[in-house]
């Protein structure tokens, strides 16, 4: 396992390691676009076209705003499988935790469910089930705030939003992949 931590999240480290290492199992969480996810200083780490042949015969899930759109679908076959969002990935947050978010309470609401592809991939399920736990985990965390008694605006919106990032996750190419 290697982790491109902070100025190491570059095209350059990102290329070299994934030729060296091969990972069965690709984590990107940046920036993105249709074609593409970024990486520190929003630097293009891949590209569809350019260096997505990289992400072939592996599992990835990239938590990056429309990298499944164009990217996520031009890598997904029968060996290699993409799980990403189709639209932005909303994250709300608590103004008092920006520089703290693992603390914050509506951070949670939407970090929980999506690492929950990752940690069901490595607990070894399927691509297909981990995207469905995640799905599953927005969901329970959206009819929690909606079944509240006087659910407020903030707790209205962020169930709008935990919903949008449920309906945009897709699950690409080969949703029978595990590791």
């Amino acid at each position: 396992m290697t982790d491109l931590h902070k100025e190491k999240a570059n095209k350059k480290e990102f290329e070299g390691r994934t030729k060296k290492l091969k990972p069965d199992l690709v984590l990107l969480n940046g920036h993105g676009d249709n074609v593409s996810v970024t990486g520190h200083n929003n630097e293009v780490i891949v590209k569809d076209g350019e260096n997505s042949n990289l992400l072939k015969n592996k599992i990835t899930y990239a938590v990056a705003c429309s990298s499944a759109k164009i990217l996520g679908e031009a890598c997904a076959d029968s060996k290699t499988t993409y799980i990403g969002y189709t639209e932005y990935f909303v994250l709300n947050l608590d103004r008092r935790y920006f520089s703290n978010p693992l603390c914050d309470e509506k951070a949670g609401r939407f970090l929980e469910p999506s690492n929950k592809v990752a940690l069901s991939l490595i607990k070894g399920h399927t691509a297909k089930e981990a995207s469905k736990n995640s799905k599953k985990a927005f969901r329970e965390n959206l009819i929690l705030l909606l079944t509240k008694n006087n659910p407020n605006v903030d707790e209205i919106d962020d169930a709008k939003n935990l919903y949008w990032n449920m309906t945009h996750q897709v699950c690409l190419g080969n949703g029978e992949a595990k590791l």
